[in-house]
């Protein structure tokens, strides 16, 4: 059901690969999509997607589930994606070329190590892998936010990061204790050169089940205006 609502062209065939014992990644077999993607696999230690096409080049990846989405623009002939800051789950990954959407699939099992990948997708060179601390912010976070977010409530969050070299668009489902450390976070980005751009919004959800749906048709949706599904005004805005 999901990929009929994502994609145009879809490539079913695939062969599975296992690598450790944290992915298990699905590439598409299927003669088109082999033709417009050469290169399909994770990197030696499982923790990276490597993606080449032969001459057309890559516009975007999208990697989802139904409480995750992310769209990456890369508008490259090659790319190398961490996974590594992905939660454990089943993901479908679809990258374009021209008109064509081509779907593959990945497991992942348990938590690798955790960090920021940072990719420079022109020259397929990693620029940075960081743990953020973000403890002494987060006391501060807490403080001001303590009464804003309800307990048993689910929120959608979008995390915009923004750099020279790629431009990554984060949406995910969060629970009220995950909200402090993403305001921590953003505030520290904004205070550096290199994340001065980046953006957070949360939005309370009010029915998840029937958010994810409208959300899955429309990854735009969380930007309505009228909604009976979540509060369409964020109750977190880093713009503001």
């Amino acid at each position: 059901m999901m990929i009929k609502k994502y994609s145009l062209f879809v490539f079913i065939t695939v062969t599975l690969f296992s690598y450790s014992q944290e992915i298990n990644f699905q590439k598409n077999d299927n003669s088109t999509a082999t033709e417009l993607l050469v290169v399909q696999k994770l990197n030696k230690s499982g923790d990276s997607l490597i993606l080449e096409s032969e001459k057309l080049k890559i516009r975007q990846v999208d990697i989802l589930n139904d409480n995750y989405f992310e769209t990456i623009k890369i508008d490259s002939i090659k790319t190398k994606i961490g996974l590594n800051k992905l939660p454990v789950g089943n993901y479908v990954i679809q990258a374009r070329i021209k008109k064509h959407w081509i779907v593959m699939y990945f497991e992942k099992t348990k938590d690798l190590a955790k960090g920021l990948n940072i990719i420079d997708n022109k020259n397929n060179t990693k620029l940075n892998l960081v743990s953020i601390e973000t403890k002494d912010l987060k006391n501060d976070s807490i403080n001001s936010k303590q009464n804003l977010y309800k307990k048993n409530t689910m929120y959608w969050v979008v995390y915009e990061t923004n750099s020279p070299f790629s431009t990554t668009k984060t949406m995910s489902l969060k629970y009220p204790e995950e909200i402090d450390d993403l305001i921590a976070k953003i505030k520290l980005d904004v205070k550096s050169k290199s994340g001065e751009n980046n953006k957070l919004l949360v939005y309370e959800v009010y029915n998840t089940s029937e958010f994810m749906n409208m959300q899955l048709k429309n990854r735009l949706y969380y930007k309505n205006t009228k909604s009976d599904y979540f509060n369409v005004i964020p109750l977190y805005s880093s713009e503001n």
